[in-house]
């Protein structure tokens, strides 16, 4: 649940009823994740349904962060029906004004379809319109020929973009998965690199620097950690 002042809830609910766009959004919100105030007193219970229709009326009012809202809570079916048909349909009016997330999230609808290279073209889109974090997507469609053909030179290239990028322009767990497909690369010496397990070990124990990347510890504990190797 998130926490908001409750004099702030009200507010909001005051602005939703009387019509205003981003205030809408906002309540949806808070009903999709459930809020509290700072002394943990329950403001608002999770309620996907009053979440669709406060989101419903911010979409329809143009908001694009509400027609992704809407587009992802009807992609997923979790707690509502699915409508994979009015979700398509919010996410291309997200995109028509610029959402890149908005693209992100028709990828993922596509691909849940079982239409992996319509998926594919959705996820690049989102990727040209700055987002990313889709990067990833592309990347790894490239690596396993998902949608495109395998390229190891394309993957290779859109996982260095994220890795190299400002720590602002993705997240950190894109970053890490980054990593860590990038370490796979380096060991199999596919595309543009040469078999090598020290860059591997390198980017796999960035990966895990939290020590919450399951996978790359998994590797890590065959090809041997540094602070265990013998100087």
């Amino acid at each position: 649940m998130d926490t908001i002042a409750k004099n702030k809830w009200k507010e909001l609910l005051a602005l939703a009823k009387a019509g205003n766009a981003e205030a809408q959004w906002e309540v949806g919100y808070y009903y999709e994740s459930g809020a509290v105030d700072k002394s943990g007193i329950i403001l608002a219970k999770t309620d996907l349904l009053k979440a669709h229709r406060w989101y419903k009326l911010s979409a329809e009012q143009g908001n694009s962060t509400a027609q992704v809202a809407i587009s992802n809570l009807l992609s997923t079916g979790d707690g509502i029906a699915r409508d994979y048909e009015s979700a398509i349909s919010w996410a291309k009016k997200a995109i028509a004004q610029g959402e890149a997330s908005g693209a992100f999230n028709l990828g993922t609808i596509y691909r849940d379809q079982g239409k992996p290279e319509m998926a594919f073209r959705c996820y690049r889109r989102a990727a040209s319109m700055g987002d990313n974090d889709s990067l990833l997507q592309v990347g790894l469609c490239y690596l396993f020929g998902i949608g495109t053909k395998q390229d190891f030179g394309e993957a290779y290239s859109c996982l260095n973009k994220i890795i190299a990028g400002k720590p602002s322009a993705s997240c950190d767990r894109t970053k890490e998965n980054a990593l860590y497909w990038m370490s796979v690369i380096h060991l199999l010496g596919k595309g543009k690199t040469k078999k090598s397990v020290p860059h591997a070990r390198k980017m796999l124990e960035s990966a895990n620097v939290d020590h919450d990347h399951e996978q790359a510890n998994e590797i890590l504990n065959i090809i041997g950690k540094s602070r265990y190797l013998l100087a």
